[in-house]
């Protein structure tokens, strides 16, 4: 009888299958890790520059006459949306534009006025979804 002899090629093998499937398990989840990160900066850059846009109109509201005439002077980007409204529109990168068609993102304000309270709102949304980024409100007591 001949005796086979085992040789450890084969058990080699399977050692290496194993561990070419293991780094290639540990090689998608860092791939997963560095996508979701990628997007958790993309988002946060946008509530960064959606709370600085909001910020900067309810500032310009509250240390002026509180006029849209005058907001619209600070903001010459910026239209006339309703009586006491305005609306601007931002590119891709946050820089101001000058419409819809070019127009990534949207800084709706609002101005309502009941007897001597006046509250301004201002909504930073995406224009393809309409998803709402950042609000901000501010309710000033007019003393006139």
């Amino acid at each position: 009888m001949k005796k086979r002899r085992n040789s450890g090629t084969s058990l080699f093998l399977m050692e290496m299958i194993i561990i070419v499937l293991f780094f290639s398990v540990a090689s998608a989840v860092c791939v997963q890790s560095f996508v979701n990160a990628h997007l958790l900066d993309k988002k946060t850059m946008e509530l960064n520059h959606a709370v600085m846009i909001a910020q900067s109109f309810i500032e310009v509201m509250r240390g002026t006459d509180g006029s849209i005439d005058t907001f619209l002077t600070s903001f010459p980007y910026a239209v006339q949306d309703r009586v006491e409204g305005a609306l601007a529109y931002y590119d891709k990168d946050f820089e101001p534009c000058t419409g819809d068609e070019e127009g990534v993102y949207a800084a709706e304000m609002t101005v309502l006025k009941d007897n001597k309270l006046k509250t301004v709102t201002v909504t930073v949304k995406k224009t393809e979804d309409d998803s709402e980024i950042y609000t901000l409100s501010s309710t000033t007591l007019v003393r006139k």
